[in-house]
């Protein structure tokens, strides 16, 4: 075996070792997450950290609650700054909205929200549209560290790209109108928290706690082995209510998932579906 397979296998074996006893001690199971892309942004971390292998990392992790929410937050898919996928946001102002105006209540699901920028972007266009009223968002991440972010209402403050990326989507207004500033952070306006619901939730373990019209969850099952992620869906086709629009990110697919049957794309959309079985 020449030295580069061996320190390969070396790391396979500590980054193993790591995922067993972050599942065995903290319940957060990363096991079946895709392994080229876990071992990249685990990677990161050990440069973020200064740390010399993932051995290190797991004495650290296990020991030290603050060191587990670091590990989890660089694993976060979501990023942190305001309507990112300018064309999905377009997408679903024009194609899932005018529906939602037809239904007296509207449920909505964003899974793996992170810092919730996603979320905030997600309740502004939904403020704009005229349907925060009748709109309950429920906003899920398996890491608590990130949801006390995200309940804070507090986020980077939007540059120049940002409001170019707002007004692309058919901002109403100025991005700008939606929060104060604070120094380099901006504070999100009270109106848009008061109807957003975070809450700790394991898609990988936990069940489907309620049923919604709409399921956004984007690039999150990316970092899912083909196990999990068939048991995701599953997850996601019983939250979802029957002609409920579901949201995948533009790398996504539903074939060869265990209830494509059950959906029709959007024409033009780039991954929104709905539920028609």
């Amino acid at each position: 075996m020449s030295a580069g397979d061996s320190a390969a296998a070396l790391e396979a074996l500590e980054a193993d070792l790591l995922l067993e006893g972050v599942a065995r001690h903290w319940g957060f199971d990363l096991r079946s997450h895709a392994r080229p892309l876990l071992l990249r942004r685990l990677r990161q971390h050990l440069r973020e950290e200064r740390l010399a292998s993932f051995s290190a990392l797991q004495a650290r992790v296990l020991h030290d609650n603050e060191a587990l929410e670091a590990l989890l937050r660089t694993l976060s898919c979501a990023e942190p700054t305001l309507f990112t996928d300018v064309a999905f946001f377009q997408d679903f102002r024009a194609r899932v909205v005018p529906v939602l105006r037809t239904w007296p209540s509207v449920r909505v699901w964003h899974v793996g929200c992170g810092t919730g920028e996603g979320t905030h972007a997600l309740a502004i266009l939904l403020h704009e549209e005229g349907l925060w009223s009748r709109c309950r968002l429920y906003a899920s991440d398996a890491c608590e560290g990130l949801l006390s972010d995200a309940r804070t209402g507090v986020v980077p403050l939007p540059d120049a790209a940002a409001a170019a990326r707002y007004v692309e989507t058919g901002g109403k207004g100025r991005l700008s109108s939606w929060y104060t500033r604070d120094g380099d952070w901006a504070q999100l306006r009270p109106e848009l928290r008061e109807r957003i619901f975070f809450t700790q939730h394991n898609l990988a373990t936990d069940g489907s706690f309620n049923e919604f019209q709409v399921v956004v969850c984007r690039d999150v099952l990316l970092a899912f082995d083909r196990t999990l992620h068939d048991r995701a869906h599953t997850r996601l086709h019983e939250s979802l209510a029957r002609f409920g629009f579901l949201c995948l990110g533009r790398k996504e697919s539903l074939s060869r998932t265990p209830h494509a049957a059950a959906y029709e794309e959007l024409e033009d959309t780039g991954r929104i579906f709905r539920r028609v079985t």
